[in-house]
């Protein structure tokens, strides 16, 4: 599905997968910081897109790990590109309950296989 960075805040609590794309990183991050703000540091991670393909055991050991502490868990993973899909694809496909998932990425083109999973997939 196809959104506007002002309208994530009524998908909020309906989605749990996110893909900003384009050039405008500012935007992006201010999107992230607006509507994303519950988080804490604590129960937030960050990846590259670099880190995950090189350790995607560890990525998914650590996804689905369970603290007593965190309620919900932040996942951004910054730099995509298509070479992530498989990932991407698989943690949707498992459906994982309680982690929002937030995938940045410079421009995409119109034949991406991430931004075709996004656009055409609810």
């Amino acid at each position: 599905m196809i959104s506007k960075f002002y309208e994530i805040a009524k998908y909020k609590n309906k989605i749990n997968y996110y893909l900003l794309y384009g050039e405008n990183d500012g935007q992006k991050l201010d999107t992230i910081d607006t509507n994303f703000n519950n988080f804490t540091k604590e129960n937030t991670y960050k990846y590259s897109e670099k880190e995950v393909l090189v350790d995607t055991k560890i990525f998914f050991e650590n996804l689905y790990s369970k603290s007593f502490f965190e309620k919900e868990k932040l996942i951004i993973i910054s730099r995509a590109s298509d070479k992530i899909f498989k990932v991407i694809n698989e943690i949707i496909e498992r459906e994982i309950d309680k982690i929002k998932i937030i995938i940045n990425s410079g421009i995409l083109d119109k034949k991406s296989k991430l931004r075709n999973l996004f656009e055409k997939d609810k």
